[in-house]
């Protein structure tokens, strides 16, 4: 038996800002089995704290977190040289809309879905203005870490007549396997799941059996970080899947043996259900700590 279950392959800035990278990314996510490809697009001056910009942070491309954020984000030429070579591949793509000038940016293509980040997903201005300005026709995708139900439940009034994909995560990279509350997915299609709101679930562990687990529980999307290999310096690489490990869990779950010997092999404390922001989500959600420097030695790229 094959399920219905689609596959999106989060691109995130496993990229590196390299348009290259990125196109060879689309063909191996395409080879691998991914129904869509997710990019993000950040106003990075906008979005972050004059604070966060200037704080060290060690790349090859300088010394503070601006240096650094900025050249993962893709101009218009670029995304136009990537919008065709995902129509040569037959893979779709959205993205998520990290602002206000994002989401115009991002509506010049026509998108089948744009994403909400978690750290957006109780910001009601924000909620109000992508609710006007994102076609009836599109869908929308909602992550929802840290999110109380009643937050849930208010962010899911913004959009009343749009289809919505809520995607369960946890706003840990990595995510350690017990704190992964797949409890979370039955909640959620027991309370909002019908024919206009579909569950799915973004993954950020390590490996993949809670993944096939989440499907197991009712996830109908899965989203996972995506990347060409791990051997990166970037931020939350460590929860990124190559495209041999991809291409595996997406056949993996379409053969639909994972129950009741995968369960065995899931720490029984990422089963519970518990919703609300954790000490450490409210790091990323709030604080916006992106993670640290991968890179060993960082004084190689300057000279003494």
């Amino acid at each position: 038996m094959v399920r219905n279950i689609k596959f999106i392959a989060e691109f995130t800035t496993n990229h590196m800002g390299n348009l290259n990278i990125l196109l060879e990314m689309v063909k191996m996510a395409s080879w691998a089995g991914a129904d869509y490809i997710k990019m993000q697009k950040k106003d990075v001056k906008s979005f972050y704290s004059k604070k966060k910009l200037d704080s060290e942070f060690i790349s090859p491309y300088g010394k503070t977190y601006y240096d650094y954020r900025k050249i993962f984000e893709f101009n218009e030429r670029d995304f136009n040289v990537f919008d065709e070579e995902c129509k040569k591949y037959n893979i779709k793509w959205f993205a998520t809309a990290q602002d206000v000038n994002s989401l115009d940016f991002l509506k010049k293509y026509n998108l089948d879905a744009y994403k909400i980040a978690s750290c957006n997903a109780n910001k009601e201005s924000l909620l109000k203005y992508f609710s006007e300005e994102i076609s009836e026709d599109s869908t929308v995708v909602i992550s929802i870490a840290g999110l109380s139900i009643a937050e849930i439940e208010n962010t899911l009034n913004f959009f009343p007549r749009h289809n919505v994909l809520l995607n369960h995560c946890v706003a840990e990279y990595p995510c350690k396997e017990e704190n992964l509350k797949l409890g979370n997915i039955k909640e959620l299609k027991s309370r909002f799941g019908d024919e206009r709101i579909k569950i799915g679930y973004s993954g950020h562990e390590i490996g993949t059996n809670a993944t096939l687990y989440a499907c197991d529980l009712g996830a109908t999307f899965v989203e996972r970080h995506f990347c060409l290999s791990r051997h990166s310096f970037v931020h939350h690489i460590e929860c990124s899947l190559e495209p041999n490990e991809f291409k595996l869990m997406v056949e993996s779950i379409n053969s639909a043996h994972n129950s009741p010997s995968l369960k065995k092999k899931i720490n029984p404390l990422a089963l519970e259900s518990n919703f609300g922001m954790s000490e450490k989500e409210k790091s990323f959600l709030v604080d916006n700590t992106y993670g640290k420097s991968n890179l060993e030695d960082p004084s190689r790229f300057y000279k003494k």
